[in-house]
């Protein structure tokens, strides 16, 4: 599962139905390979939610008042260690049903040739760079990663992410317009503003209308 592109979406009110609560972007278990590029998470429960996989790239987001805004654990560690030691070999059925060590895979994809060769069980290669963290929480790392829980988290911190209590310099937070004003101190960080206006449904060959506001259509 590589190459999906999450680009450019609004993800907001999400409530918790359950007790396990409510993903915004839910890469489960060891999925990998995804990039999460310019989205606009706000309420949104666990916005971005790892589930042990490797090599994804969570740039450039701006995710408010989520609990927490990235979640990472090492389930192949612990809980699913039988997907890496012989007792199931889902994961290393399906890449040989693909002729991942030849072409096309091999070459998009050349990680793959020295996957099994590199700790696969452990979530490694993840970078979480240039995101702007407002209010709920930041990061959750679970116990799986045990003493490296500390090293990880600053890591990530030491990335260009931008972790504030309160006003990046939106263009109204009380409103919930997250479009950044061009003195914003994250602009100087390298962060690029997100299209906004952008955002939603749009009319192509397959949707020629768009519902009204009001919801009537």
């Amino acid at each position: 599962m590589r190459g999906n592109v999450i680009r450019y979406n609004y993800f907001h009110h999400l409530q918790k139905p359950m007790h396990v609560g409510v993903m915004s972007v839910y890469l489960d278990d060891f999925a990998s390979g995804a990039t999460i590029f310019g989205n606009i998470f706000y309420k949104a429960g666990r916005a971005v939610f790892m589930g042990g996989g490797r090599d994804h790239l969570i740039e450039n987001n701006i995710l408010v008042e989520s609990s927490p805004s990235i979640f990472l654990d090492a389930r192949g560690l612990v809980r699913n260690t039988e997907f890496f030691d012989g007792r199931i070999t889902t994961l290393t059925d399906r890449m040989k049903d693909m002729n991942y060590t030849q072409p096309p895979y091999s070459e998009k994809y050349p990680e793959l040739l020295t996957l099994y060769n590199d700790d696969p069980a452990r979530p490694k290669y993840n970078r979480i760079r240039r995101n702007i963290s407002v209010g709920g929480r930041w990061l959750d790392l679970y116990r799986e990663f045990e003493r490296e829980n500390a090293a990880v988290a600053e890591k990530f911190e030491q990335l260009g992410n931008k972790i504030i209590a309160g006003d990046p310099g939106f263009a109204d937070m009380a409103n919930a317009d997250f479009r950044l004003r061009d003195g914003s101190p994250a602009l100087k960080l390298g962060f690029e503003k997100i299209p906004i206006d952008k955002i939603g449904l749009y009319i192509d060959a397959y949707r020629t209308s768009l519902p009204d506001k009001a919801g009537t259509n």
